[in-house]
């Protein structure tokens, strides 16, 4: 009876909702299985809640995050349309300079919608995608030489090191391709002080390997690990004032997550790295088209 007492205690405790009290098992009769059961329930219900809080807590930071991002281009975008409506200009140079800033700031605040609309499609896992067999080596290939001009403003040039061995992998092209976008223009914004944008591409195992690289500023240790959180941004030259989002980097680990691949970042003095791996596959049919 005692034993009884006591999960009856047990039980009434969880449901005012102590979730974090625990029965002790004192038997291994069939109390002591009732005990035992009722403390797991009253686990795995304080998980579900903490899982519940966090979700909101995320949810939360996100909506904060936008607000604050969408009201900062908008503001300019209002504050400068009204000069030019209560005629608060001098002449039609000025005009124009106010039109050019408001469209300047009109085409961040696309950008920012576009990464939105983006990263709540690929971080909500529900993303379809229709895979097939990729070279890695020619598709980086093609991606590099499309960024040549962005490169050739920025006053540099890119790199390939590896890739003499076909690197194939199960990808959807036209989704993967925006991971490495972002990889690509992450490094040139950041890296231009070095003048080069190095692509490794090797075989490591069973596993296919790519590394962007920038010879820019370090990133500092303590910003490392969080790199790819959502409006995260390092200091006041990684910003939007340089044209990132702070989306960018969050919407390459998840559509390479997608992809069954992992990313990770590394920095040192005058050095910056960021590793993708995929799990390799067969190479296709030899009348395959890539």
């Amino acid at each position: 009876m005692r034993v009884l007492d006591e999960i009856t205690a047990g039980i009434q405790e969880v449901a005012k909702g102590e979730l974090s009290h625990r029965i002790e098992v004192k038997t291994s009769d069939e109390f002591g299985v009732v005990a035992a059961s009722i403390n797991q329930m009253a686990e795995q219900l304080q998980l579900s809640l903490q899982e519940e809080r966090n979700a909101v807590a995320a949810k939360n930071d996100l909506i904060t995050g936008i607000s604050h991002d969408l009201r900062t281009p908008l503001t300019s975008i209002l504050g400068f349309l009204e000069y030019i409506e209560k005629d608060r200009y001098q002449d039609e140079i000025e005009m124009r300079y106010y039109v050019s800033i408001a469209y300047e700031k009109s085409l961040t605040l696309r950008k920012l919608i576009d990464d939105l609309f983006e990263y709540t499609r690929v971080s909500g896992g529900s993303l379809p995608l229709s895979l097939q067999a990729l070279n890695l080596n020619s598709f980086l290939m093609q991606l590099a030489e499309e960024f040549t001009p962005m490169l050739e403003d920025a006053g540099m040039t890119y790199k390939i090191i590896g890739g003499q061995e076909p690197l194939w992998i199960q990808a959807a092209p036209g989704e993967l391709v925006r991971a490495y976008e972002n990889l690509f223009s992450n490094a040139i914004r950041y890296g231009s002080q070095g003048k080069l944008m190095e692509i490794g591409l090797a075989l490591e195992g069973d596993e296919a390997v790519v590394r962007i690289s920038n010879y820019g500023e370090p990133i500092p240790a303590q910003d490392l690990p969080h790199l790819f959180d959502r409006f995260y941004r390092v200091d006041k030259s990684r910003s939007r004032e340089t044209g990132g989002t702070g989306l960018g980097l969050a919407i390459a680990k998840s559509m390479i997550e997608l992809h069954r691949g992992s990313i990770v970042a590394y920095s040192e003095k005058g050095r910056t790295d960021f590793v993708t791996r995929f799990p390799v596959t067969a190479a296709p049919p030899s009348n395959y088209e890539e």
